[in-house]
C-alpha cells in the first residue's frame, strides 16, 4: 500500500512539473514576443525625402506612402493639411514623405524621379497638388512634356531625373520598406513605433500627442 502512495505522488510531482514547465515555456514565449512588438525602428532622413515642416521639429513622421494609393491620398489631402496647420507650422512636427514605389512601369518611375528631384531642387507643391488631384496625369503626354520642361530649365534638374540619385533613392526607399516587414501604404513610423493603414485625423492626432508629451 505504501508503495502505491509512494508511486501515486511521484507521478503527481511529474504531472505538476510538467505543467509548470509548460507554463514556463509560455510565459518565455509571450515576453519574447512582447519584446519583439515594442522594439522600435530607427528610420533616417534621405536627402530626396519630401520634408513637410522644420528639421528641429521636436516629432518627425515618417510617412511611407505613394500618390497611386487611395488611402495615401486621402491622408495626405485630408490629414496632412490640418497636421499641418496645428502641428507643422508651429515647428512642433516634421512629416517625412517617403514614396514608395515597386512597379517597373517607367511613367511610374518618373513621377517619383520627378517629385523628390523637384522638391530638392524646385517648387514642389504645385506638383503635389496636380498629383493629388490625379494621379492618373502622369500618363499623359502633357505630363511628359513638363517633365521635360523641368529638366530643360534647371540643370540640377535635369542631373537628379536621368542621373542615378533619384533612381538610387526609389531602390533604398523600396528595399527600405522590406526590410521593416512593412506590407502596405500608407505606413507610418513615429517615434519608432509602427502605424498602419489610414487613421482620420483625431485619432492621427491622439498618437501625434502622444509622442510629443513622452
Amino acid at each position: 500500500m505504501l508503495t502505491k502512495k509512494i508511486k501515486t505522488i511521484e507521478w503527481l510531482a511529474i504531472i505538476i512539473s510538467a505543467i509548470l514547465f509548460v507554463l514556463i515555456l509560455i510565459k518565455v514565449y509571450q515576453l519574447t514576443v512582447s519584446d519583439k512588438n515594442d522594439n522600435e525602428i530607427y528610420v533616417t532622413v534621405n536627402p530626396l525625402d519630401i520634408s513637410f515642416g522644420s528639421d528641429s521639429a521636436k516629432l518627425t513622421v515618417y510617412a511611407y506612402a505613394s500618390y497611386h494609393c487611395g488611402y495615401c491620398r486621402l491622408f495626405l489631402s485630408e490629414v496632412l493639411p490640418k497636421l499641418r496647420d496645428e502641428y507643422i507650422s508651429k515647428g512642433k512636427v516634421r512629416l517625412v514623405l517617403k514614396l514608395v514605389e515597386f512597379s517597373k512601369n517607367v511613367d511610374r518611375l518618373t513621377e517619383v524621379k520627378t517629385a523628390v528631384c523637384i522638391n530638392r531642387y524646385g517648387y514642389y507643391e504645385k506638383l503635389h497638388e496636380l498629383l493629388l488631384t490625379n494621379s492618373n496625369v502622369i500618363y499623359t503626354d502633357e505630363f511628359r512634356d513638363m517633365v521635360n520642361h523641368f529638366i530643360d530649365s534647371d540643370p540640377l534638374v535635369a542631373e537628379c531625373i536621368l542621373g542615378n540619385e533619384s533612381l538610387d533613392y526609389i531602390l533604398h526607399t523600396r528595399d527600405e520598406f522590406n526590410k521593416f516587414g512593412f506590407t502596405g501604404t500608407p505606413t507610418f513610423v513615429i517615434g519608432g513605433k509602427v502605424y498602419k493603414g489610414y487613421m482620420p485625423y483625431e485619432n492621427f492626432r491622439k498618437i501625434i500627442h502622444y509622442h510629443l508629451n513622452r
